[in-house]
């Protein structure tokens, strides 16, 4: 069988049409990529030492898209007080999750919320003021600091410490069962001792 060659026109074109497409795939993807990091400064100490007043922070949304939250992930929110207000907390607990909360109350996470923190307790207005928060609230997981330069780097997760954080829903549910004295007395234990642990995962 005769090999028929393609005519050079013909093979120009189809070399054009190739250039095009994977510029226009090149394209797209940074598209993507723009839409979905963002960078961000940071304004305020509630969330020290990982964070203080002028660290810029690189952001993604790719995570929550995915639906990939994790506990002690860092995210971004809208202020559930101030709505033109963005903050910067940790997720301590997920939807279902039994904790307790810095004031030692035992708390539940709704379906769909999240309950978040600032790293520095003494100066954070988070969930433990205003309740879990809707995680339709959340614009994007803080994935690196970027700025000042000689801290850039990825953002510690502390994944351990808010595991530890939370109760199981049967050790939850005796608790909740205990007599109000005796259960008070049992939960303040408790949480002393895992606030204990909590404070120890982090040095």
């Amino acid at each position: 069988r005769a090999r028929r060659d393609i005519p050079s026109s013909c093979a120009k074109y189809m070399s054009h049409a190739v250039g095009v497409a994977a510029a226009a795939a090149t394209a797209a993807v940074l598209g993507i990529v723009s839409q979905e990091l963002r960078t961000a400064k940071v304004a305020g100490s509630s969330m020290a030492p990982t964070f203080q007043t002028g660290s810029s922070i690189l952001i993604e949304r790719v995570s929550l898209f995915l639906g990939r939250l994790a506990r002690g992930d860092v995210v971004v929110l809208r202020s559930p007080e101030v709505d033109r207000d963005w903050l910067t907390k940790r997720v301590v607990g997920v939807g279902g999750d039994w904790l307790y909360a810095r004031d030692g109350r035992l708390v539940r996470v709704p379906t769909e919320h999240v309950w978040v923190e600032g790293d520095n307790a003494s100066n954070s207005n988070d969930s433990t003021h205003y309740g879990a928060v809707p995680r339709g609230t959340l614009a994007g997981t803080v994935v690196a600091k970027v700025w000042p330069p000689e801290e850039a780097g990825p953002v510690a997760t502390r994944h351990a410490a808010c595991e530890a954080r939370v109760i199981p829903a049967a050790e939850a549910s005796r608790l909740r069962s205990l007599p109000t004295e005796a259960g008070e007395t049992l939960r303040a234990a408790l949480h002393r001792a895992r606030s204990a642990m909590h404070e120890y995962s982090e040095r």
